[in-house]
């Protein structure tokens, strides 16, 4: 199986399928898919994250000596925008630790931007004299996710931690991919009724 095949990109939003670049195995989410950075620019280049621009820059320019950094923070990130999503999801109103600080990230990524015009819309394009541009366009996508109607939609895989917009009508979806997931819990059930 290839690490970046369509599978991956089963979120319906670009922010969902960043916080998907784990394992899909279980909810305990300590198997990351970008462990290195080449995986993370494997991720990148497939995703609709980063503008061709931006990955020039990914591809290029961003040092060695930064790299260790921003992989830490990349997961970081992840980490903090899936604990986030995961209380609006089970409809916690009250804002939690992890909703807290993905705010002052937004914040912080919204101060290193600057308005732009793109087609028809504008949107926030990050300052790329420093390396942390990289963690601002991330977060500047996960606050697009965060004001989009579709946040209305936001489901959790029932078997693995992995997070996705549910489209369908009524319950719909309630795995992350039927070939995966669904045949999974599918294959516990019948051997639970066999027993």
């Amino acid at each position: 199986m290839t690490l970046w095949n369509e599978d991956a990109f089963i979120g319906g939003h670009p922010a969902l399928d960043f916080v998907n670049t784990v394992e899909d195995q279980d909810k305990r989410r300590d198997s990351s898919r970008i462990s290195d950075w080449a995986s993370f620019l494997g991720w990148a280049q497939v995703s609709s994250v980063f503008s061709e621009e931006q990955m020039n820059v990914l591809e290029n320019e961003i040092q060695q000596a930064d790299i260790s950094t921003l992989l830490t923070n990349i997961h970081e990130l992840r980490e903090t925008a899936y604990a986030a999503l995961n209380c609006i999801v089970s409809g916690e109103n009250k804002t939690g630790v992890a909703l807290q600080k993905l705010e002052d990230g937004i914040r912080t990524a919204i101060n290193n931007s600057s308005l732009k015009l793109a087609e028809n819309n504008y949107i926030w394009v990050p300052n790329m004299a420093k390396p942390s541009w990289v963690i601002d366009v991330l977060t500047l996508s996960i606050e697009s996710l965060l004001r989009s109607e579709d946040i209305t939609k936001l489901k959790e895989c029932g078997r693995c931690s992995w997070m996705f917009l549910n489209r369908g009508r009524g319950r719909g979806r309630r795995w992350c991919n039927m070939g995966t997931c669904g045949n999974r819990a599918k294959s516990v059930s019948f051997r639970n009724r066999k027993q």
